[in-house]
């Protein structure tokens, strides 16, 4: 597993640290309520869900396919529910969660339909889904998919038809040069 490997000096490095910008621009784009459940997919060593523990009473859910990421953020936040799973078969019960969110993290998900299915399962009508992922120019995005076949960087015009084919509806769009923080709800 690749990012096993990453795990121990993951937040310290250039991942971790590049990472970072795309934390803090999620975490202001969040509308959230103390008490909300709140899951993180692709959660790495749990930073997300850590500043937003520092802020806010949730409940914290965290999912990774890395068992060495997973282990890092249980250390690093004991009061949050960390499993490895895969993003395709949430280990979460139908509408269960208010926030479902992936940041960093959707365009390295092999099977991403079935995540959108899953974050329509486990979200409670009117819930949000949050996607934040690097927004690149043209021909670095075609390089980028070209080069690495199992990730797959849209724009953000590209992920909004994407997800509002599978039922969800775009609530807000947070874009700039590098950074897209697309919100959509839940409805029936």
């Amino acid at each position: 597993m690749e990012f096993d490997r990453y795990a121990e000096q993951y937040d310290k490095g250039l991942m971790g640290k590049g990472s970072a910008r795309f934390y803090r621009d999620l975490i202001r784009a969040l509308e959230m309520r103390d008490g909300d459940a709140v899951l993180d997919v692709g959660c790495g060593t749990g930073s997300v869900l850590s500043m937003i523990g520092r802020s806010r009473k949730i409940s914290g859910f965290g999912l990774d396919i890395s068992e060495n990421m997973i282990a890092l953020a249980r250390e690093k936040n004991p009061d949050f529910a960390f499993t490895s799973g895969d993003s395709a078969a949430l280990p979460y019960a139908d509408g269960s969660m208010d926030i479902v969110m992936a940041c960093m993290a959707y365009h390295h998900f092999p099977d991403r339909a079935g995540f959108r299915k899953e974050a329509w399962r486990v979200l409670k009508e009117g819930g949000s889904l949050y996607i934040c992922d690097p927004r690149f120019p043209g021909t670095i995005r075609w390089i980028l998919n070209t080069c690495f076949q199992e990730a797959e960087f849209c724009t953000p015009d590209q992920n909004i038809r994407i997800f509002e084919g599978d039922g969800f509806r775009l609530a807000n769009a947070v874009k700039d040069a590098y950074v897209q923080v697309l919100r959509f709800e839940k409805q029936g």
